[in-house]
């Protein structure tokens, strides 16, 4: 699509017209461009739009994964401390890295936790020679399904394993394909830091960080995954709990502070569930 965003009779740029277009057609494909002298060549710019071949089939997670394992011990920021350090933690997390934000790592280590992180090709022997006491599947870019390729089998062995788990984003969506749900890509994804999630447990509405253009299908939940959270935008699955087995997931970012920290309970969780473990 072209269009160049002037300003109109009143200075405002159009921006309006470009997100009624989203809303009403979908994501489309677009190019950003900048030029010293201010020419531009719109043909090969819109080709090049039009030859972005989409996310779908895309793996970008090997793109930023770590490429070796590494310790990770800062924990949250605190006023007038800045970053802290975990020195005495409870319990040894291993997670599977598939783009990683940093401010999950530091919550898990707030929460208690040694953290190990390993790439996300890491085999279910690389994961548990670690002796974990719990295993986190990470956010990360792409198509859970072309991730989920060589990710989806450790997930598998790891819940046989029956170690406790915590996903998030990808993870989430790549635990829900190990179970054999399905994903799909959105007509439109979900960005930004205002999202309601209600959580089907407690009746809470949470606000929530989300960055995701894939959702797990529900329907093809197996029986044993029960729907734990469900947006309330436009209905989609939020998260998921394996009925018994200490495993859970949640589609947006619990790390992030929109609400502001109306989702740092599910860190606690998980913690909880490796209490459960170790009893």
């Amino acid at each position: 699509m072209a269009e160049e965003l002037r300003p109109d009779r009143t200075g405002r740029r159009r921006y309006r017209r470009l997100t009624r277009r989203i809303r009403d057609l979908g994501a489309p494909n677009g190019v950003v461009a900048h030029a010293p002298d201010g020419k531009f060549d719109i043909d090969a710019l819109v080709a090049k739009a039009k030859g972005w071949p989409g996310l779908e089939g895309m793996d970008l997670a090997k793109e930023v994964s770590c490429r070796q394992t590494y310790s990770w011990s800062e924990s949250a920021w605190e006023l007038g401390k800045g970053y802290g350090t975990q020195e005495s933690p409870q319990f040894h997390v291993v997670a599977m890295d598939f783009g990683a934000k940093r401010n999950i790592l530091r919550c898990l280590a707030a929460a208690g936790c040694k953290v190990t992180v390993v790439p996300g090709t890491a085999t279910v022997e690389d994961v548990m020679r670690h002796k974990p006491d719990g295993v986190f599947l990470s956010n990360g870019p792409g198509d859970p399904a072309a991730t989920g390729e060589y990710a989806v089998p450790t997930i598998k062995g790891l819940l046989d394993t029956g170690v406790p788990m915590f996903g998030i984003c990808l993870g989430h969506q790549m635990l829900s394909l190990a179970l054999g749900a399905k994903t799909t890509k959105m007509p439109l994804g979900h960005r930004g830091a205002n999202h309601p999630v209600k959580d089907l447990a407690t009746g809470k509405v949470e606000i929530t960080s989300q960055n995701h253009g894939f959702v797990v299908v529900p329907e093809t939940l197996p029986a044993d995954a029960e729907v734990t959270h469900v947006s309330l935008f436009d209905g989609t699955n939020e998260g998921i709990r394996l009925k018994g087995k200490p495993v859970f997931s949640v589609q947006y970012h619990p790390e992030a502070s929109p609400g502001p920290q109306d989702s740092h309970y599910l860190f606690d969780r998980f913690v909880e569930l490796m209490k459960g473990k170790a009893a």
